[in-house]
């Protein structure tokens, strides 16, 4: 579907406006109450209304029809659900079929809100604005600010965010076993991460010979679990930064040359795998699992995974893993990522009647609730959870059940703390919840979140493709520092490349100004 073709655009646009959104009933409303004043009325007054859904899945397999916890959601909001269970990898090529078709559900998911012709369809009215009405729904509106600002389209709200945590993002894990007992501290800046990585290869904390210091990988398009490294020098999330109000691409920075310098060094002395370019996911997180690095760049609540990691692979080890809240880069600023708040959102049809739309809100209010997030997270109390103080245990029918947690991809509630580890002890716990407030101080989102360019859309990747290829070639030596100097002098004086920091620049204003 090309925006430049209007014979096509026009077909998607007018596809788009047949989506009957026609929405969920909030009915049975429980806990905080949240929602209810919306709700058609309880199951004993009001029919349950028939809902079909689009959405996407990460469990092992999609829920049965009879499925326990979907038949609680069923009652406690007074409807009957039709969801279409779609897998990752299949989800944006079924969203643009389910179009294409006209065969269209009642509430659809779009994970690619910076797609141009979704933008495109959104502006030319094919989805209700809710921009004033999603106001009306407490649990919707304890979103943090960054979540509609990111899902916003040029000022308007066309749909309900997937609201995610914007802090404990892909940072360094680190053995911290390793540091206790090389009397190290949590190293604070790039310098003193480079030396803490050159202590755990020359002084191998388990005795094992071929340690390094830090494990990760590259993807085709960017530095991949190396990312957030490259970002502490440039001060910033993504190439792309706010200097002086203005979208500048900081490939062209002194910074992001020196962090080449960092990495050239760091695979000159071996600190980090020597086939980093041809790692894939596992086989990094594998050589931390195997004693053989000390520092593995993951969320906070991956620290049980890879305490058990290592313990299973290194008999007789006590392994500890700390995430590392931040890092300050060259230039002073302390450096975390910050996520954009959301991972797309749930879309409804202008041919939806308004008492419908409000509805949908309520049953979407409803699951942002406190007792519609510990369905949609833990299941039923005594059926797939039982209390021990405060902490859901999850039972044998949980554990056992290969699509638990599938309400969680619809049902979303705001926690800050949503990515520290379930099940650590108090004391650690307690840590995490600290790094994450310590993160939260001085993370930086990207500027790009909720912007687009039509330049990007058709060659970003192809560029980005370059650039890394460049990058691993500088890192490996396999081209010289000055070579680099002369590519980025040629992107300088690409007319499409820089062209797209001029429509970047031309949305983000947009975006600001609409605040």
């Amino acid at each position: 579907m090309k925006g430049t073709k209007r014979g096509m655009l026009a077909l998607i646009v007018m596809v788009a406006a047949t989506l009957t959104l026609s929405a969920c009933s909030g009915g049975g409303t429980k806990g905080n109450g949240s929602g209810a004043q919306q709700a058609p009325g309880n199951a004993a007054e009001t029919k349950p209304l028939d809902v079909s859904v689009l959405s996407i899945y990460y469990q092992k397999e999609p829920p049965s029809k009879d499925n326990t916890v979907l038949k609680e959601v069923e009652k406690r909001t007074n409807t009957n659900l039709n969801i279409t269970w779609v897998a990752p990898n299949n989800f944006s090529e079924k969203v643009n079929v389910t179009l294409a078709s006209g065969d269209l559900p009642d509430l659809m998911l779009v994970t690619d809100i910076a797609n141009a012709s979704f933008r495109t369809m959104a502006k030319q009215g094919a989805f209700w604005d809710l921009t004033e009405m999603i106001k009306g729904y407490p649990n919707l509106m304890k979103f943090p600010d960054i979540t509609f600002a990111n899902t916003k389209i040029e000022g308007k709200l066309y749909g309900v965010p997937r609201v995610r945590p914007t802090e404990g993002n892909a940072q360094p894990l680190i053995r911290a076993d390793w540091l206790s007992k090389l009397n190290l501290k949590m190293p604070e800046t790039t310098e003193d991460l480079y030396q803490v990585m050159k202590a755990f290869k020359e002084s191998a904390p388990d005795g094992q010979k071929d340690t390094i210091g830090l494990s990760g990988y590259v993807n085709q398009n960017d530095m991949g679990q190396f990312g957030f490294i490259e970002n502490s020098f440039i001060g910033n999330s993504g190439k792309y930064k706010v200097v002086d109000g203005k979208i500048t691409d900081m490939t062209f920075s002194p910074e992001m040359r020196q962090s080449l310098e960092w990495f050239r060094r760091a695979y000159k002395e071996g600190l980090i795998p020597q086939d980093f370019a041809l790692l894939k996911h596992n086989q990094a997180k594998d050589l931390a699992f195997a004693g053989k690095a000390g520092i593995f760049p993951d969320k906070p609540n991956q620290e049980p995974a890879m305490v058990q990691g290592v313990a299973s692979a290194v008999p007789g080890s006590k392994p500890d893993f700390a995430w590392m809240p931040s890092l300050t880069g060259p230039t002073g600023t302390k450096y975390a990522a910050k996520g954009n708040g959301h991972f797309g959102m749930f879309v409804i049809s202008k041919k939806v009647p308004e008492d419908k739309v409000k509805k949908l809100l309520a049953f979407l209010d409803y699951g942002a609730s406190d007792e519609g997030s510990e369905l949609a997270n833990y299941g039923m109390k005594d059926v797939h959870f039982n209390l021990q103080g405060d902490n859901r245990v999850l039972t044998d029918a949980a554990k056992n059940d290969p699509s638990f947690q599938f309400m969680q991809n619809i049902f979303m509630m705001f926690d800050k703390y949503a990515n520290v580890a379930l099940g650590m002890t108090p004391e650690l716990t307690k840590r995490d919840k600290a790094y994450i407030d310590a993160a939260e101080k001085v993370s930086i989102a990207s500027p790009l979140d909720g912007v687009t360019s039509p330049t990007a859309q058709k060659l970003g990747s192809d560029y980005d493709k370059k650039i890394q290829d460049m990058k691993t070639k500088v890192i490996m030596e396999k081209v010289t520092l000055g070579d680099w100097d002369q590519f980025v002098a040629g992107l300088k004086t690409d007319t499409n490349y820089m062209k797209m920091q001029e429509e970047y620049n031309t949305e983000y204003q947009k975006k600001v100004g609409s605040k």
